[in-house]
């Protein structure tokens, strides 16, 4: 005869086994968003995800100021793998609007700063050892900043998009350019671009690359006509937040120009103390292939992996969807977990 005592440890052994065969108990998911206090102001944070168990990817958006929230869904596969964290950077999309034209000490340090203390609190509050670093264009600039101010608090770090330098961009597009307009017989932009002009000065070089759309790879030029063509959409769907996010991208250009000019990572940061992986489109004229590549060869850090994704460019993350996943699935996350995420 069972004692009351037995029939309670039995019930309970069968309610845990229960509950550790259901499905919808396997992974906590996690959705939230907020506003952070980093560096002296409150910015924007979505976290999302399938199962609070799995590394956590801090997106740092390129631009400056393309967030990346009005993209949302297209990070929606990566969330079975990764926790996914957006920030909005201070003077850009959310965190623009929360404080608008008065928002302070809009430069590369402070917001690489603002990037480590936000990586910090995702590790204290996810209760993660190191989180992984994903940089886009201006935010591979940006998180390479935050790997060498503190290179403890990440597992990895992946570029795509990846910015090089401010003279490699120029030269490299320059020359394109050139080639281009000889091709073409184009002497409009001969006489007006040659002998090359100094390209240092961010209003000639805007003149001389203006027709870039020209030689982008086709994947680039439809991402870009995509999102043009979907910003009244946006707008009417949600008013204030899309005209953050286009009054966030001219406040930031202005501010960070000068940070963009002075890029140079083969100076400031010749090594990285973390793994690094170059996730590129073979076709980036945008922040071109040719330079992260060469950058990616140059570097020293503890482990390197790069792969380049051909019939994509600068977009890769966004135009090339599932063989980007891959990279990071198969390569990255691995990686990373042994590494501490």
């Amino acid at each position: 005869m069972l004692t009351g005592m037995t029939i309670f440890r039995v019930f309970a052994g069968m309610l845990v086994a229960l509950l550790l065969a259901s499905p919808a108990l396997a992974g906590a998911p996690i959705s939230s968003t907020s506003y952070v206090p980093l560096g002296g102001i409150e910015q924007w944070v979505s976290i999302t995800g399938d199962d609070r168990d799995n590394p956590v990817l801090l997106v740092v958006h390129g631009g400056p100021g393309d967030v990346q929230w009005p993209e949302a869904d297209k990070y929606v596969p990566w969330e079975k793998y990764f926790t996914v964290v957006q920030w909005d950077q201070r003077g850009a999309g959310h965190s623009y609007g929360r404080i608008g034209e008065g928002t302070p000490d809009v430069n590369l340090n402070r917001i690489a700063h603002d990037g480590v203390e936000l990586s910090d609190y995702l590790r204290r509050t996810l209760n993660k050892k190191k989180i992984i670093l994903l940089g886009h264009s201006w935010g591979s600039v940006v998180a390479v900043s935050m790997v060498r101010l503190k290179p403890e608090l990440f597992a990895a770090y992946v570029g795509t998009g990846q910015v090089v330098s401010w003279k490699a961009t120029s030269d490299i597009q320059y020359g394109i350019l050139l080639a281009k307009a000889r091709k073409d017989g184009d002497t409009t932009w001969l006489e007006k671009f040659t002998p090359k002009p100094d390209l240092n000065i961010p209003k000639q070089f805007f003149a001389a690359t203006g027709n870039l759309m020209s030689v982008m790879a086709p994947s680039d030029r439809a991402w870009i006509q995509s999102l043009r063509a979907g910003y009244p959409a946006l707008l009417a769907q949600y008013p204030k937040d899309a005209q953050d996010l286009n009054d966030g991208q001219l406040f930031s250009g202005k501010h960070l120009i000068a940070d963009e000019v002075a890029t140079n990572l083969p100076v400031t940061a010749p090594s990285l103390g973390t793994a690094y992986f170059l996730i590129q489109g073979q076709g980036d004229v945008i922040s071109p292939a040719k330079a992260a590549v060469a950058y990616f060869h140059q570097v020293k850090a503890p482990q390197k992996t790069l792969v380049l994704i051909p019939d994509a460019g600068h977009f890769a993350f966004m135009t090339a969807p599932d063989a980007f996943l891959a990279a990071l699935t198969g390569k990255v996350r691995p990686a990373a977990m042994a590494r501490g995420a």
